[in-house]
């Protein structure tokens, strides 16, 4: 929404000026500001054209959502989409379902949505508007401490402007349980569905209040990346995120891996590995070389487990081995900024990015250390 400030005498008259003009328009001045959080998504043409921003399998059904509450789903592995309605005209960043029926999607103004069909229809459950009351008098309590008084300091910075800090993204370990990560430390909890949620800035080693900017399921491990090449694993017995320190100065933009490794990558093609494969414990990371500088935007693990699939902002995708240690780049058949990707079958695989939705067929020989 525009503010105008220290618009000085001759703005004020401009001002004025304008104002009487309006008058003589009165549909004009009757336009009203339609927030996106209480506006309906426009129903669109052409919509794998869109720009989206993340993709989902779901069973046989694939989800993607996008700018301006776009959320598109397929039931034949990405040949053909439709556009459900969505009750906001939010950017969506993240979908994410834990089982066939179930999904969440965040976005910007700290919007979750909610579905139980398998993504054909939504409801709103949060935003920012609710979320900033309730989070900020949760630390609000008396004699809560030094640690809840400073968590509510950030919550007052970071709704100082409104609900306009987004959710970067959501994960639900079942139908109960889910949790949801943003910007400037944001990260919030439920266990029941979204019906409620809990603000986690205590439960997280983030004092500095940094992006998190991704949440991802490992085996039975749960982690989140975010800036300053931070890497949290929950503590599961105290409830708590634990930080670990890569070494890495710069942002990890996600996570992926299978029984063998776990892939932490981003800015400029950053990647680290680790051989743990998700268990708890020691965990050690160390970088890997990659074939250029290209931001990496996301990645999967295939489920055949031969290796893994990151692609980039330059359109191009990055096969590995099951290891996490070599990977060679592979050409899209339709190069976009790129931004998500999920598998719909052996060696294919569903991108979005700004230019929309593309299906990609991987080659059939894992890479080989070079």
């Amino acid at each position: 929404m525009t503010r105008f400030n220290n618009v000085g005498i001759a703005g004020g008259y401009l001002a004025v000026g304008f104002f009487y003009l309006l008058l003589s328009f009165p549909a004009l001045s009757q336009t009203k500001f339609r927030d996106p959080l209480d506006t309906p998504a426009e129903m669109r043409s052409a919509v794998t054209q869109r720009s989206l921003m993340a993709v989902t399998s779901v069973g046989a059904r694939l989800v993607a959502v996008g700018s301006r509450g776009v959320i598109l789903g397929s039931d034949d592995q990405g040949k053909t989409w439709a556009q459900a309605k969505a009750p906001v005209q939010n950017d969506l960043l993240a979908v994410q379902f834990p089982n066939a029926n179930e999904g969440w999607v965040v976005g910007h103004g700290g919007v979750v949505l909610h579905s139980i069909d398998s993504g054909k229809t939504w409801s709103k459950q949060l935003d920012g508007r609710s979320a900033g009351p309730a989070f900020k008098a949760f630390y609000s309590q008396a004699g809560a401490g030094a640690e809840a008084a400073a968590a509510l300091a950030q919550l007052e910075q970071n709704y100082q402007a409104g609900p306009v800090l987004p959710f970067l993204d959501v994960w639900f370990e079942d139908a109960k349980t889910g949790y949801a990560v943003g910007s400037f430390g944001m990260i919030a909890a439920t266990t029941d569905g979204g019906k409620t949620w809990e603000p986690w800035l205590h439960r997280i080693d983030n004092p500095q209040y940094l992006n998190l900017n991704a949440i991802r399921a490992i085996g039975s491990e749960l982690y989140i990346v975010g800036e300053r090449g931070q890497i949290y694993r929950l503590d599961r017995t105290r409830g708590h995120f634990t930080a670990t320190d890569t070494g890495y100065l710069g942002s990890f933009f996600g996570l992926a891996g299978n029984g063998e490794a776990l892939i932490a990558y981003g800015l400029r093609g950053t990647t680290y590995r680790s051989s743990t494969g998700g268990k708890a414990g020691n965990v050690r990371w160390e970088p890997v070389a990659m074939p250029n500088e290209h931001t990496i935007t996301a990645g999967i693990a295939l489920a055949d487990g031969s290796g893994f699939v990151l692609v980039n902002a330059a359109g191009q995708l990055l096969l590995g081995d099951k290891a996490g240690k070599h990977f060679h780049l592979l050409p899209a058949t339709k190069p976009m900024r790129m931004t998500g990707i999920a598998s719909v079958a052996a060696r294919t695989v569903v991108v979005t990015g700004l230019d929309g939705v593309r299906t990609e067929v991987l080659p059939d020989a894992a890479p080989t250390q070079p």
